[in-house]
């Protein structure tokens, strides 16, 4: 489907990598003053510890693909490294799968991101049968919102994008 990219869902021993991308202040930025409830979130920084002390419980609920989730590498497959993350998570009040997609900084800028979701969303409508997937941004993410319109996303608030299953199939 993508000429550049695949997804691969990493081993327990594979997770340095989601390590590594939740530290890095550059990566992390847009994610910076969210009253997130997490104690080992950095309000000031973006970024997430995510040390070895968290993987263990983050992988029983994440990498063993458990219902409703979906967590992956997104790999350059020219280079075979990993250049971000993504993942779907079922949202019970939204009745709908949340996007979340990572592109590291040094990445950025290269169009990864709409081949990302088009893998994504491929696993969401292909694999976990979702009616509808979406994501929780504000409209001033101006590349994510770029991205998002691209794959077909609409937006439906001033904070939210989403895409159905009918909409998606229609554009194929």
């Amino acid at each position: 489907m993508s000429e550049r990219l695949y997804l691969h869902i990493p081993l327990f021993n594979e997770l340095n990598y989601r390590q590594k991308i939740l530290a890095q202040p550059d990566t992390m930025s847009y994610n910076k003053g969210y009253d997130l409830q997490l104690d080992n979130y950095d309000q000031k920084t973006g970024c997430i510890d995510f040390s070895k002390d968290y993987w263990t419980d983050w992988y029983s609920r994440w990498g063993s693909q458990a219902s409703k989730r979906y967590y992956a590498y997104i790999i350059q497959k020219n280079e075979q490294l990993p250049i971000g993350d993504a993942a779907l998570r079922y949202d019970e009040e939204q009745r709908a799968y949340c996007v979340s997609l990572v592109i590291e900084a040094k990445y950025r800028g290269y169009g990864y991101s709409e081949e990302a979701l088009r893998l994504l969303l491929d696993v969401a409508f292909n694999q976990l049968d979702a009616e509808k997937v979406y994501d929780d941004f504000p409209k001033t993410r101006i590349s994510a919102e770029k991205a998002f319109q691209k794959v077909g996303f609409k937006r439906i608030s001033d904070e939210i994008v989403e895409l159905t299953k009918d909409d998606y199939f229609s554009k194929l």
